[in-house]
């Protein structure tokens, strides 16, 4: 009896210390996707792992947008940086180069969230929160594009879910509500729920629509889901 005492009271303990840790993330309200303060294999990853990569495109094949990231990374990478030499926080960044004339161009950084398992991408859901912050700096373009992706989740459009934000001078915190997210006109429909539920990677662009010759540099910092 003294035993079945004993064994109550720790279930009890448990119990009630299992309801305080679920009270307190609920409360923290947040899932911290990237602070770039994790590397492996000499690159920057997401916080659990997930991989950081560059990629550009455009409408003419002869005129290409580049970036210049990490040095040697393959697939390649952006750069991880110190704003300052006393600052231990680090950041990502690139250089990029639109050409023209382009019907449209772009540079890409695209983040996933969790490492791949078996060769493909895993997905969170983030259904629950209201908004997606991060900060950041850019030079060159007015507005950046950040876009919110699921691949090999049975999500499958031509145009994902996204939202273009004009850009301040200096290095600044954005807010994106995620009901604020929408596909483009010309886009397979889906719904942007079904995105949030199994999302896989952000992507955020410097980009350029009926081009003029554009150069600039891109810093991102901390994105962070939040309600």
């Amino acid at each position: 009896m003294k035993l079945m005492r004993i064994s109550l009271t720790f279930y009890v303990l448990a119990l009630l210390l299992s309801v305080a840790s679920n009270g307190a993330a609920q409360e923290a309200g947040k899932l911290t996707y990237a602070d770039f303060e994790t590397v492996k294999d000499n690159r920057p990853v997401s916080n659990r792992g997930g991989l950081i990569q560059l990629f550009a495109y455009q409408e003419s094949p002869s005129l290409q947008a580049k970036f210049k990231g990490m040095v040697g990374s393959n697939p390649p990478a952006p750069d991880l940086v110190r704003l300052r030499k006393d600052d231990p926080n680090r950041v990502i960044t690139f250089d990029y180069s639109l050409p023209a004339p382009n019907g449209y161009a772009g540079v890409t950084v695209e983040i996933h969230g969790q490492a791949d398992h078996d060769g493909k991408a895993v997905a969170d859901d983030v259904s629950g929160y209201k908004y997606l912050t991060f900060q950041a700096y850019a030079t060159g373009v007015e507005d950046l594009r950040v876009e919110i992706i699921s691949k090999g989740q049975g999500v499958t459009t031509n145009g994902y879910p996204q939202m273009v934000f004009k850009i301040s001078p200096g290095f600044n915190m954005y807010k994106i509500p995620l009901k604020s997210l929408a596909q483009p006109s010309w886009a397979q429909r889906i719904s942007e729920k079904d995105v949030l539920k199994k999302l896989t990677s952000i992507n955020i662009s410097a980009y350029c629509d009926k081009c003029k010759p554009v150069n600039g540099t891109v810093v991102l910092d901390n994105l962070v889901f939040q309600n």
